[in-house]
């Protein structure tokens, strides 16, 4: 056998060992809570009715989705929950509702005719 194969037979599995390594290095880096790793983190910044901002940053993984956003300067943890259309979040006294690009936000400790927090909300640049 040349030199040639053998080294290139020896290269193989240890470059198999490091990509795997890598691999299990990044999903340990990406974040997560209690063992729940989010490896797909996005941040959105959505112009509202008003002039009004609200900036999402969302955390997702095949089995769970979260959504954190500031209200008042306060940081809100919401998480999904069951919607008929679009996604649902919620956290606290707040609801924020996508569908596509656009998404509205209610604090549901008002009454169900009140307008909402952030109306017609659209995902921007």
């Amino acid at each position: 056998m040349s030199d040639r194969l053998i080294l290139s037979r020896t290269r193989i599995p240890v470059l198999l060992a490091v990509l795997g390594a890598s691999t299990a290095a990044q999903a340990a880096r990406a974040p997560g809570i209690d063992g729940v790793r989010f490896p797909e983190v996005r941040t959105m910044r959505y112009q509202c009715d008003g002039g009004k901002t609200l900036t999402v940053r969302y955390f997702n993984s095949p089995d769970n989705q979260a959504a954190v956003f500031r209200i008042d300067g306060k940081p809100v943890l919401a998480v999904s929950t069951v919607s008929a259309s679009g996604a649902r979040y919620v956290g606290g006294r707040y609801e924020w509702w996508t569908k596509g690009e656009s998404g509205t936000l209610r604090d549901l400790m008002q009454p169900e005719t009140a307008a909402p927090t952030l109306a017609s909300c659209h995902a921007g640049p």
